[in-house]
């Protein structure tokens, strides 16, 4: 999926998007946007959009031979150490360590930014300050080994003040304590006076890295006086009611950071800048906070529009919840989905705190799927993913919405539970602990059980609930582990920057002769690899299709005249380099070899049937269940597939029926598969579609079926459909909110896959003496006839029980004038004590009952206690008492109750203790 800004305003719409086009806009789009930003000026009384301020950013670098990028996604690509993109450089870091050559020295982009998790979070400042958000857009300028302080900081003035008009004498800048070069390009160059100029630390000045690893170096920040009225006496050190407001830092990446610590130089040091789009516009719309601008303000008068609370009475419910909005309507349209760790967590926790800030405002119902309506109709001009995701972002707001409802309900049970318990025991301060295992297990808000305690007569220890919650916080840094993905090792970014693309001939051939051009082993570049070795071997060119998109990689063997080999797979441990996973049968292959590559044909014939399987199943799904259906993953191997598609409720058997009877019939029509590459827009505009959360290049591969599949993909497919012979789906299930996995097989494993269903429907029918066509009907009886029985044998253990054969009776104990019965009953559950209980209360007219039991390794407790008796001792206290001596707990009546255990040994020494207890609670 093609995510980043719109060119359609610094483009004309029929000129296609490429980095030469970039380069080459007219004219006039850079004279039409310093005439604005002159007019803005001269009048005044027009402040500047956002959307004014990102083109002509991005126009001014574009003037200055900087190649207009896409933004990267929130998800960053091949980076185990970041947890989102949360500046502008990520996509950029291999090119400034040399790891991968620089396909152009200069770059410009407006990147979307998620700090809300990992190491750069600033979630708990959001709505607090003037500034802080967890997503925003970073506008930046990037050199890689071009140029330097020098231009950076020269275009920089110039845009601040030139182009988006910015007084010099507000503008002060701050260089790093050490950085004398870039405090004399200030001060001599650029002329800004000394007083203007202040020296930081490190921890203010020196940038870097966007995780564990990769370029950082000095800064120098630019920042906005707002003027002595808001703080006579602050300074840029010093700074309590936000004066100077930091709005572009200009980083000097030059070195490269190590997880030992060292910082050896770059390769190619460069120039790496962010500039705050919301922050610009607060200052040059001349408003208090980031929040006033006009890219948000539309989202705070929609949620104002839900309830009868005005944003000025109560602002940082409005704030949190028109950012977090923006967060998760990005990170859903990225395809990241509500879950239970990593960054589904994180989109999660955004979703509860957003709906908890709604609840200060009255919104007690699902109302953030209506906000999102606004952040679309705002920003989907910029990042189309957003409109091409509406319907799942909608969706999956509102189911969550939906859990949290029942979560917060589940909560409310919990805290009446402990509010009892501390009334009983006197305690007056909620226990900051339980509090947090509220928080942390079920997401529910320390503000709102804060306000439940007052209610109840009790304060809350939020002393203990901050410490229970950095506890965690540490153990979360401690077991993070980054994005989730492998590192890449550095040989094979060394390889390709050596050796460049493997070129990739499988989409028409199965074999070829090649050339070995590198060898790894154990993560090091050998020459060779001997008999009884495994390594991964890089061809010249190869018919071997890589591991991606959800399709496996190929198999096969090498054949060379000095040796043999299996290849077990193929990976892309780097974008366009090949890696063939094998292990040497005969002989040796060394460096130079010749090899004789063969594709393993029937298990990538195998494959292309699965793959091609899923995308008439996407086409069948939109068709049955709506045009919602979009796909969020897959696997495609020669045994199976399984595709994952954004829907909200579980499918029915017959509606299933339906899909598969379709997919069967766009098979049969044994339709040509045809392959075409065209710009990603002419793509998208003949309604082409993309994997959920995908990037794409500039020119994509389109695989369509006249009529019924026309998608995004790069992977191998049939000729025509009726090669896939037959599809039959095995199973559907839900894998997370609002996404949905079929699992299906084609071609000989689904024949196979029929012919053990038939096995086995014939073993069973064999088993229980019917025929096949019988078998319904023949099992329809036999669970009639288990009921009857099972009714029958309850109804004997009880009359076994309760009969004569047992001298009950004769066990009947005096505690303080009062009759108590306390026994062990063999193999009986619940239902069955209850049942005896009443019988032996009843018998014994005034007293105490109490019987245990030992089912199924499991202990049932049950006690009961006459009318007349309740005043003096209650069964739910009895019980409570007894239960924990079997590992168990319970509750119940004052007449009578009930209670489980786990620890059956135990049962005797319980039953024993029994008239203890009631002698004790005996009033």
């Amino acid at each position: 999926m093609r995510t980043g800004y719109s060119h359609s305003q610094i483009q004309p719409e029929n000129e296609q998007v490429s980095k030469q086009c970039l380069r080459c806009r007219p004219w006039w789009i850079f004279g039409r946007i310093l005439f604005q930003s002159f007019f803005f000026y001269i009048y005044g009384d027009d402040p500047v959009k956002s959307d004014d301020i990102r083109t002509s950013y991005l126009e001014f670098f574009r003037q200055h031979g900087h190649v207009v990028e896409r933004s990267d996604l929130l998800v960053p690509k091949n980076d185990p150490t970041l947890l989102f993109t949360s500046a502008g450089m990520v996509q950029f870091k291999p090119y400034y360590t040399g790891e991968v050559p620089v396909p152009y020295r200069r770059a410009t982009t407006a990147q979307k930014c998620l700090r809300a998790g990992g190491k750069a979070n600033d979630l708990d400042e959001v709505g607090k300050t003037s500034r802080h958000m967890t997503f925003f857009e970073m506008m930046g300028n990037f050199s890689f080994g071009d140029y330097f302080k020098q231009e950076a900081i020269q275009w920089a003035w110039e845009y601040v003040t030139q182009v988006i008009k910015f007084k010099p004498e507000q503008v002060w800048v701050s260089v790093y304590t050490e950085d004398d070069e870039a405090y004399g390009i200030w001060e001599k160059e650029i002329g800004i006076p000394t007083s203007r100029i202040v020296r930081l630390g490190a921890k203010d000045n020196f940038w870097g890295p966007a995780g564990d690893t990769g370029a950082c170096g000095p800064c120098s920040e630019l920042l906005f006086d707002r003027g002595e009225s808001i703080d006579p006496d602050a300074t840029p050190e010093n700074d309590p009611k936000e004066r100077f407001i930091e709005f572009w830092n200009l980083v000097f990446p030059q070195y490269d950071q190590q997880l030992d610590g060292s910082r050896p130089t770059l390769k190619n040091r460069g120039i790496d800048t962010g500039m705050g789009l919301e922050r610009v516009a607060a200052l040059t719309q001349g408003v208090e906070t980031v929040f006033d601008t006009d890219g948000i303000v539309p989202l705070i008068e929609a949620t104002q529009a839900l309830t009868k609370v005005h944003y000025a009475d109560n602002p940082v419910p409005f704030r949190v919840i028109a950012d977090h909005i923006r967060a998760l309507s990005f990170m859903i349209a990225d395809g990241i989905l509500p879950a239970n760790d990593g960054r589904g967590y994180v989109e999660r926790r955004l979703l509860r705190r957003a709906a908890r800030f709604g609840r200060e405002l009255g919104l007690e119902k699902p109302f953030l799927h209506q906000i999102c309506h606004t952040v679309i109709d705002r920003m989907g001009h910029q990042y189309p993913e957003l409109i091409e995701g509406q319907v799942q972002i909608e969706k999956i707001i509102h189911t969550e919405e939906e859990r949290f409802a029942g979560t917060l309900a589940r909560g409310m049970e919990l805290l009446d539970v402990l509010f009892g318990k501390m009334q009983k025991d006197g305690i007056k301060v909620t226990p900051g602990e339980e509090l947090f295992k509220l928080y942390d297990t079920f997401g529910f808000p320390l503000d709102l059980a804060t306000d439940m305690a007052i209610d109840h007569g009790f304060s809350v220890d939020r002393e203990g609930f901050e410490a229970a919650m950095e506890r965690q916080r540490e153990q979360a840094r401690g077991a993070w582990t980054g994005s989730g993905q492998q590192s890449v090792a550095a040989v094979y970014r060394s390889l390709h920057d050596k050796l460049g693309d493997t070129n990739f001939v499988g989409y028409e051939t199965r074999e070829c002769n090649a050339t070995i051009i590198g060898i790894v082993r154990d993560e090091a570049a050998v020459k060779e690899l001997m008999e009884g070795e495994e390594g991964d071997v890089i061809l010249d060119v190869t018919p071997f299709y890589a591991e991606s998109g959800g399709q496996v990689g190929d198999t096969g063997v090498f054949d060379a005249v000095g040796g043999n080999a299996h290849v077990t797979n193929t990976t892309k441990p780097v974008s366009g380099l090949h890696a063939h996973c094998v292990k040497v049968n005969r002989g040796v292959l060394r460096v130079g070899d010749t090899v004789d590559a063969r594709v393993d044909g029937a298990l990538r014939q195998s494959t292309e049937n699965h793959h091609t399987a899923t995308h008439l199943l996407q086409a069948a799904l939109q068709n049955v269940l709506g045009s919602h259906v979009h796909q969020a993953g897959s696997f495609v191997a020669p045994d199976r597939l399984r595709f994952d598609f954004t829907h909200f409720e579980a499918i029915g058997a017959e509606r299933l029926q339906d899909i598969e009877r379709l997919v069967n019939s766009y098979i049969r029509c044994d339709a040509p598969v045809q392959i075409n590459f065209k710009p990603i827009e002419e793509a998208r505009a003949a309604g082409a579609m993309a994997l959920f959360g995908e990037k794409y290049a500039d020119v994509v591969r389109v695989v369509s079926v006249p009529g019924i599949s026309l998608e995004l993909c790069g992977g191998t497919h049939t000729k025509t459909t009726g090669v896939i012979g037959y599809c039959k789906i095995l199973s559907e299930s839900s894998v997370s909110s609002g996404v949905r996995r079929l699992e299906a097989v084609c071609g000989e494993p689904c024949v196979e896959a029929l012919q053990a269903r038939e096995r086995q429907l014939m073993q069973t029918a064999h088993l229980l003496s019917a025929k096949p066509d019988d078998l319904q009907e023949r099992v329809q009886a036999l669970l009639e006839e288990n009921k009857r029985l099972t009714r029958d044998v309850e109804k004997w253990k009880r009359a076994a029980a309760t009969g004569a054969s047992v001298d009950y009776m004769s066990q009947v104990r005096e505690v303080k004038g009062v009759k108590v019965l306390a026994v062990a009953v063999d193999d009986q559950d619940a239902a069955g004590l209850r049942a005896l209980m009443d019988h032996l209360r009843d018998k014994l007219g005034s007293g105490v009952v109490v019987l245990g039991s030992a089912v199924e390794d499991k202990v049932a407790l049950c006690v009961g206690v006459t009318k007349d008796l309740t005043s003096r001792v209650k069964a739910g206290d009895i019980v409570k008492n007894v239960a924990p001596m079997v590992g168990g707990g319970g509750g119940g009546r004052p007449d009578m109750a009930q209670a489980g255990g786990k620890d059956v040994e135990k049962l005797p020494e319980a039953i024993a203790a029994a008239c203890g207890v009631v002698e004790k609670l005996m009033k």
